[in-house]
């Protein structure tokens, strides 16, 4: 047993005990105790106990307990108990326990406990737990649980728990749980789980689980699952589940599931599911799902499905499902079916279905059908269907078909059918059928069928077959029929019928057919037939037949017949037959038949023959080699007679043909 004064030095045996004051050295034996004043420094044997004031030195053995004031330092050995002020610096051996005030730093053994006050530096052997206060770094080995104040920095072996203050770093081993407060950085080993407050930054290995709150920075790795507050960054491994508020941007692997929401960037591997408040941008692997909150921004592989809100643009790959809402744009892989509200952009591939609301824009490949709302504008493949609103823009590949309302214009290739609603313009390959309401413009390939309302303008090509409302233009190629109300204006190539009602203006080819109605215009080529109603003007080439009501003017080629109704004025080419009614006038060429009614007149030229009703004038026009000179007959006078068929003979005299075919 020694006691001493200050800025003494003491030596002991095995089991002392010994005493100094301040400034002193002390070394004692094992087992042994010593007591000293601030400033001392202490040696001690195994199971030693040592207790000094501030600012002392102690060194214990195995099993010792060493207490000391502030800015002491301690250093004990295995199994030892160590206790100190603020500011300490304290050295453990294995399954130590260590207890410090702030500032210190303990380095501790296997498996050893160490609290320290803050601002602690705190370094433990395997399955240590260690308590600091705020500001403190502390390091442990496997297995171990370390517990941290304020802005600490903390590390941990492989399967450690780690519980920080807020702005501390955290760095913990293989399946290890870590819990910090705001604006930590967190690591993590494999299958481990961290949460953290807002502003923290979390690091996790494969199959772990991560908790943040707001603007949080998470990195797990497969089969993980994340979950942070707004404004946060999460990446995940494959197969991860990651949930984020609003703002954040989620990066996941394959398989995986996100959910953010607002304004919020996810991307994910193949076969992922996610789900994004508005705003928000999704990208996603093969065969996924995404759902989206409006004004976003969709991305998916092959076979995906995407539903969006307002305003968002999809993107996806073959054989994709997609739903947006207004104002959205949509584009999609081949097979796929699109579905849009209101002012949208689809883009589709090859056989797909697209479905827009009004004012929208859609592109689909072969074979695809397309239904939109009105004022859209849709352009399909080959084989399409579509189906749009009025005032709406089509264009389809061959054989498609069109259904439009009022005020479209589509265009469509060989083989379609189009059907537009009032004021619409329409123009379809060959083959097509037409069919639109009044005030329409079709146009057509050859073979084709149009059927327009009034007030229509329809171009086809050859063979095709035209039916049109009162006021149409229609113009046909060659073989063509066309029917049209009155007032309507018809042009048609060779070998063509047309039919017009009153007031119609028709032009046809070599060997066309023509109806009219009466004040009509018809124009024909040689050998072409032609029927009018009354006051209509008939133009027609050699070889003609024309029929007009009353008061009509018919004009022919060689070799035409013409027949009219009363009051009528006929011209004939060479060879012509002319039939007219009462009141006619005739003119027609050589060898020509004219037959009028009462109170006609008939002007024939040499060769031809008159014959005419009561009070008729029959005049003929002979050439004598220098000049035109006029035989003139009246019916009742002079032997001529009403009804009976009269020519000049070669005595230029006007004989009855009657009588001369009975010579």
């Amino acid at each position: 047993t020694q006691t001493a004064q200050e800025s003494s030095n003491l030596t002991a045996g095995y089991g002392s005990t010994g005493t100094a004051g301040s400034d002193s050295s002390l070394i004692a034996g094992y087992g042994s105790t010593q007591t000293s004043g601030g400033d001392s420094a202490l040696t001690a044997g195994y199971g030693s106990t040592q207790t000094a004031q501030e600012g002392s030195n102690l060194t214990a053995g195995y099993g010792s307990t060493g207490t000391a004031g502030s800015d002491s330092s301690l250093i004990a050995g295995y199994g030892s108990t160590q206790t100190s002020g603020s500011g300490s610096s304290l050295t453990a051996g294995y399954g130590s326990t260590q207890t410090a005030r702030e500032g210190s730093t303990l380095t501790a053994g296997y498996g050893s406990t160490g609290t320290a006050g803050a601002d602690s530096s705190l370094i433990a052997g395997y399955g240590s737990t260690q308590t600091a206060g705020a500001d403190s770094n502390l390091t442990a080995g496997y297995g171990s649980t370390g517990t941290a104040g304020h802005e600490s920095f903390i590390i941990a072996g492989y399967g450690s728990t780690q519980t920080a203050g807020h702005k501390s770093i955290l760095t913990a081993g293989y399946g290890s749980t870590q819990t910090a407060r705001d604006g930590s950085d967190l690591i993590a080993g494999y299958g481990s789980t961290q949460t953290a407050s807002y502003r923290s930054m979390l690091t996790a290995g494969y199959g772990s689980t991560q908790t943040a709150r707001e603007y949080s920075d998470l990195v797990a790795g497969y089969g993980s699952t994340s979950t942070a507050g707004s404004n946060s960054s999460l990446i995940a491994g494959y197969g991860s589940t990651q949930t984020a508020s609003f703002k954040s941007i989620l990066t996941a692997g394959y398989g995986s599931t996100q959910t953010a929401q607002e304004r919020s960037d996810l991307v994910t591997g193949y076969g992922s599911t996610s789900t994004a408040g508005y705003a928000s941008s999704l990208i996603a692997g093969y065969g996924s799902t995404q759902t989206a909150g409006y004004e976003s921004t969709l991305t998916a592989g092959y076979g995906s499905t995407q539903t969006a809100q307002d305003s968002s643009s999809l993107t996806t790959g073959y054989g994709s499902t997609q739903t947006a809402g207004y104002e959205s744009t949509l584009t999609a892989g081949y097979g796929s079916t699109q579905t849009a509200q209101e002012r949208s952009d689809l883009v589709t591939g090859y056989g797909s279905t697209s479905t827009a609301g009004y004012a929208s824009s859609l592109i689909a490949g072969y074979g695809s059908t397309q239904t939109a709302g009105y004022e859209s504008t849709l352009t399909a493949g080959y084989g399409s269907t579509q189906t749009a609103g009025y005032k709406s823009t089509l264009t389809a590949g061959y054989g498609s078909t069109q259904t439009a309302e009022h005020g479209s214009s589509l265009t469509a290739g060989y083989g379609s059918t189009a059907t537009a609603g009032q004021d619409s313009s329409l123009i379809a390959g060959y083959g097509s059928s037409l069919t639109s309401g009044i005030r329409s413009f079709l146009t057509a390939g050859y073979g084709s069928t149009l059927i327009a309302g009034l007030r229509s303008v329809l171009i086809a090509g050859y063979g095709s077959s035209l039916t049109s409302g009162i006021r149409s233009t229609l113009t046909a190629g060659y073989g063509s029929n066309q029917i049209a109300s009155y007032g309507s204006s018809l042009i048609a190539g060779h070998e063509s019928i047309q039919v017009a009602g009153h007031k119609s203006m028709l032009i046809a080819g070599k060997g066309s057919s023509q109806t009219a109605g009466f004040r009509s215009t018809l124009i024909a080529g040689a050998g072409s037939v032609q029927l009018a109603g009354d006051r209509s003007r008939l133009i027609a080439g050699a070889d003609s037949n024309q029929t007009a009501g009353d008061r009509s003017k018919l004009l022919a080629g060689n070799n035409s017949y013409l027949t009219a109704g009363d009051r009528s004025k006929l011209t004939g080419g060479h060879d012509c037959t002319l039939m007219a009614g009462d009141q006619s006038r005739l003119t027609a060429g050589k060898n020509s038949v004219l037959t009028a009614g009462a109170r006609s007149k008939l002007i024939g030229s040499e060769g031809s023959t008159l014959s005419a009703g009561e009070d008729s004038t029959l005049v003929f026009r002979l050439w004598d080699g220098k000049r035109y000179r006029q035989l003139v007959a009246r019916t009742g006078e002079n032997g001529v007679e009403a009804d009976i068929p009269y020519y000049v003979n070669d005595d230029d005299d006007i004989v009855n043909k009657t009588d001369e075919d009975d010579t």
